[in-house]
């Protein structure tokens, strides 16, 4: 889910030019910061007020853990990270493809992918997962230890969970190589067009808000919001309605660092940077949009396809002006080297990987205790975030582990 193992090879073969002398962290501390939002998301599902758990069918609950301490205030935030960080985060891991194939060629680019992508992925979803979920099966009405849970997962192909994320990557990435790779990675006319983009941010807005529409809105309205569907077998999961949004934020990741991403739209001095107040401010005021509007009492009088249609419309606005509303935020504002940041941004993918396991864990642990849903949420994202960091750092320190992770 964030943290994609390009966007790390783009940043250690210097692909991001430097600022007045220094590195340039812009990227890399909006890779942390969707990194830590996907463990803040993960701990706080256990705490929202529509979350049930099912004990007869676990993996038809919300959440592996959903606990009777709940704060309506979860509900908003949770939502509004689900809307956007997903296809922001396949926007981010596209910048640097065009520069990984560039410099490897195809053949050894889809090595590369299956090496830190492939290989992570197994491991997660053969490993970390059962783990993970064994703290829900522990409440299941099936319980009976953790081998007969594992048979179960095996005999079932396993269950994917957040990884999905990775596999999904590896895909995008295989399909782009393929196609790209026997042109000799030779696009002038989307390179012009990219550039354009440096003083027309209002242009790829209308076209990320209408070409995310086109893909989102017919998917959305056949299978629905909360439909899972295989590739062809499990753990190989996707939110089927999802899918072409988050292949379009791919496409368009590596479109714009195909022309050099101080070249284009997320140049320092293009449009979007430099109104990045009002970029975020659009992003506040668009989510704000979609959570209350579809409240109002005017809509019941609609029937439910109008209605359906009012609020998915603002759902894929919410999502553009969030993802560009972040983009402009972190390429505006000149930050500053930190060290923990820098040591987090370097653990990221590996904080990905293992996260889900102490979140559930310490959710496990903190469920029925007469505690308040802030602080128990609180303390699982503290926890999982410093455990996980600690993690990443042992595994940094295997010689062959860090240049996978």
């Amino acid at each position: 889910m964030t943290s994609a193992p390009e966007l790390q090879e783009g940043l250690r073969a210097g692909s991001i030019p430097p600022v007045e002398g220094s590195r340039d962290y812009s990227i890399d501390y909006l890779r942390t910061t969707l990194t830590l939002m996907v463990l803040a998301h993960h701990s706080s599902l256990a705490y929202t007020t529509w979350g049930h758990f099912d004990r007869e069918h676990i993996f038809h609950s919300t959440a592996p853990i959903v606990d009777t301490a709940r704060w309506v205030f979860f509900d908003y935030a949770e939502n509004f990270n689900d809307v956007f960080f997903m296809a922001l985060m396949f926007f981010v891991s596209g910048l640097f493809v065009y520069p990984a194939l560039q410099k490897h060629g195809a053949i050894r680019f889809i090595r590369d992918r299956f090496l830190r992508l492939g290989v992570p992925f197994a491991f997660a979803v053969t490993v970390l997962i059962p783990i993970a979920y064994y703290a829900s099966w522990q409440l299941s009405a099936h319980y009976a230890g953790f081998w007969e849970f594992y048979e179960r997962l095996a005999m079932s192909r396993f269950t994917v969970g957040p990884p999905w994320f990775i596999w999904v990557l590896l895909l995008f990435d295989l399909v782009l190589a393929l196609i790209v790779g026997p042109f000799k990675l030779d696009h002038p006319l989307a390179e012009r067009v990219m550039r354009s983009l440096k003083t027309d941010a209002l242009s790829a807005t209308s076209a990320a808000l209408v070409l995310s529409a086109l893909v989102y809105l017919p998917l959305l309205f056949k299978y629905g919001f909360g439909t899972w569907a295989n590739l062809y077998t499990s753990p190989f999961s996707f939110q089927i309605s999802r899918i072409g949004l988050y292949a379009l934020w791919f496409l368009f990741g590596f479109l714009v660092g195909g022309a050099g991403i101080n070249n284009g739209l997320l140049s320092r001095e293009g449009r979007l940077a430099r109104n990045w107040p009002l970029w975020f401010g659009a992003c506040v005021v668009a989510y704000n949009a979609l959570w209350f509007i579809p409240k109002w009492s005017v809509l019941h009088n609609l029937s439910p396809l109008t209605k359906g249609t009012v609020e998915a419309s603002l759902w894929v606005a919410s999502c553009v002006m969030s993802s560009l509303g972040f983009l402009a935020l972190f390429r505006g504002v000149t930050l500053r080297p930190r060290s923990w940041m820098i040591s987090l941004n370097r653990s990221a993918y590996a904080m990905y990987l293992v996260h889900y396991v102490y979140i559930t864990w310490m959710q496990r642990l903190l469920l029925y205790r007469p505690i308040p849903a802030a602080m128990k949420f609180l303390l699982v994202f503290l926890v999982a975030t410093l455990l996980s960091w600690l993690t990443a750092q042992c595994l940094l320190q295997i010689p062959t582990l860090d240049r996978v992770l």
